[in-house]
C-alpha cells in the first residue's frame, strides 16, 4: 500500500463493513449502516490530500441517501478535516503505542516486567512468530485457545476484533508455549503497512500462570524491534483521561460516570492499567459527531461493535425516550 493504513485499518478484513471509494477510487472510508446511520470507521485511508473532498463527497453521499454519519476513533491531526462540515468531537480514549528503537527492560523501570520474563524462561516457556499459510491442525489448535478464553462471551466485531479462520490467516501469530510445547497464548500481528506493528486478536488459555500476557509482549516487542519496526501499537484504552478533569466536556462527563461502576469500570481500568505497562506514548481516539443526540449515537456504536441484533422501532423509541428523561 503506497499510503498505508490506520491503527485499526486491518480490521477491514472481519468483512461485516461497507467500503465506500471516493475521489477516483484514491481515498477508501470504511463504515456500517444500521437506521439512519453510517458510522465511520475512523480515519480516511489513502492519499492524505484527498481526505478532506473524500469527507465531503461521502457526506454528500450519505445525504443523498438519508444517512447521517457519524466518525468513530478519529485522530487528533485530522480534526480540522470534520470540522469544516460543522463536526463537534468527544474523547472516546487514548491508543497506547511503545516506541521500539528505545525499547528495553534495562533499569529500575522494567525491573517488575524484566524478573517475569526470567521467570517463565526457567520454566521453559518459548516463543516463536510463525506466517501464512497455516495448515488446517494449526488453526484448529488456535481456535481451541479461543474458544476457551471466550467462555460464554460472544464474540465482538466492527472495531473490536474477533476470531475466524479467513481473518486469521492474513497475519502472521506470535506464540507462547509452555514446557510441554503447548500453545497457552497467541497474538496475530497486523501492520500499517509503514513502521508500526500493531497488537492485534489476544487469547490464551484459562489457568495461566500469572504474567502471561507480559511476557508474551514483552517478545513481541523484541521481536519487532529487531525486525526493525519503529512502533507498536497496543490498541485503544476506552476512556483513558476521559471526563475526569474540571475542563473535560459535559459529554465526556456523562460518558465516564456511565462507565466508571461495575464490570465496566474493572475491564477498562484493567485494560489502561496493563498496556500502561508497555506505552510510552498515547494517541487521544475522537468521536464526530453531528446532528445527532448523542446517547443514541452511542447506543448506535453499541449496537454495532456487539452484533446486537437490531431492535424492533418501538423499543429504539422507549430508549429514546428514556434517555432523554435521564439526561
Amino acid at each position: 500500500m503506497t499510503y498505508g493504513g490506520n491503527h485499526i485499518s486491518h480490521l477491514i478484513f472481519l468483512k461485516d463493513k461497507q467500503l465506500y471509494w471516493a475521489q477516483e477510487n484514491k481515498v477508501l472510508i470504511v463504515y456500517k449502516t444500521i437506521f439512519n446511520r453510517a458510522i465511520v470507521l475512523s480515519d480516511p485511508i489513502g492519499e492524505p490530500t484527498l481526505f478532506q473532498a473524500a469527507i465531503n463527497e461521502f457526506f454528500e453521499n450519505c445525504n443523498d441517501k438519508g444517512l447521517k454519519p457519524l466518525f468513530y476513533q478519529i485522530s487528533l491531526a485530522n480534526m480540522h478535516l470534520y470540522q469544516e462540515i460543522g463536526y463537534r468531537f468527544m474523547k472516546l480514549g487514548e491508543e497506547g503505542k511503545v516506541t521500539l528503537p528505545t525499547y528495553s527492560l534495562e533499569g529500575k523501570q522494567g525491573a517488575k516486567l524484566r524478573t517475569k520474563f526470567n521467570k517463565f524462561s526457567r520454566l521453559g516457556y518459548t516463543f516463536r512468530v510463525v506466517t501464512p499459510p497455516y495448515s488446517d491442525a494449526f488453526i484448529d489448535e488456535l481456535s481451541v485457545v479461543s474458544n476457551t478464553w471466550l467462555g460464554n462471551q460472544k464474540e465482538k466485531g466492527f472495531s473490536v476484533v474477533s476470531f475466524s479462520k479467513e481473518y486469521v490467516e492474513r497475519f502472521p501469530v506470535a506464540l507462547l508455549y509452555n514446557s510441554n510445547g503447548q500453545t497457552v497464548a497467541f497474538v496475530t500481528l497486523a501492520t500499517d503497512y509503514r513502521k508500526t506493528i500493531i497488537i492485534d486478536l489476544m487469547r490464551k488459555i484459562p489457568n495461566t500462570p500469572h504474567g502471561t500476557m507480559d511476557v508474551l509482549f514483552i517478545h513481541i516487542m523484541k521481536w519487532a524491534k529487531n525486525h526493525e519496526y519503529q512502533s507498536c501499537s497496543l490498541g485503544m484504552a476506552p476512556l483513558a483521561n476521559v471526563g475526569n478533569s474540571t475542563t473535560s466536556l459535559f459529554s465526556e462527563k456523562m460518558i465516564h460516570k456511565v462507565f466508571s461502576y461495575g464490570k465496566f469500570s474493572y475491564n477498562i481500568k484493567g485494560l489502561k492499567e496493563f498496556k500502561s505497562k508497555f506505552a510510552s506514548v498515547w494517541e487521544p481516539k475522537y468521536l464526530a459527531y453531528k446532528g445527532a443526540f448523542l446517547p443514541v449515537a452511542l447506543f448506535h456504536i453499541y449496537l454495532v461493535i456487539h452484533k446486537t441484533p437490531v431492535p424492533q422501532p418501538i423499543f429504539v423509541q422507549k430508549i429514546k425516550l428514556f434517555l432523554k428523561k435521564a439526561g
